[in-house]
């Protein structure tokens, strides 16, 4: 988790939101994360109880999909500036 698919998802999201909002967004997304990880690890006793070792495969499964889903919608910006990148985020959401 944390050497692949958490280090996109930081990285993303200090990419993804335009400079004049990003203090105010990424202060959400951070919120957000944390919520959700709370939210798991409340989750994680009562699913070891009801389904046993099966946990870490849904764990996994989630990783998976997760993957999945940043190599089909996220695009590459290596070499791109800022603008660039706003510019590309603005013409995706037009569409």
């Amino acid at each position: 988790m944390q050497g692949r698919i958490a280090t996109v998802f930081w990285l993303m999201l200090s990419e993804i939101f335009p400079l004049r909002l990003r203090g105010l967004a990424m202060g959400t997304a951070v919120l957000g994360t944390w919520m959700a990880d709370f939210l798991v690890t409340l989750a994680f006793p009562p699913l070891i109880d009801a389904v046993g070792g099966t946990t870490f495969l849904l764990f996994a499964a989630v990783n998976a999909a997760t993957f999945l889903s940043y190599v089909r919608t996220v695009p590459e910006t290596r070499g791109r500036s800022m603008e660039a990148i706003e510019s590309h985020f603005r013409e995706r959401s037009a569409a």
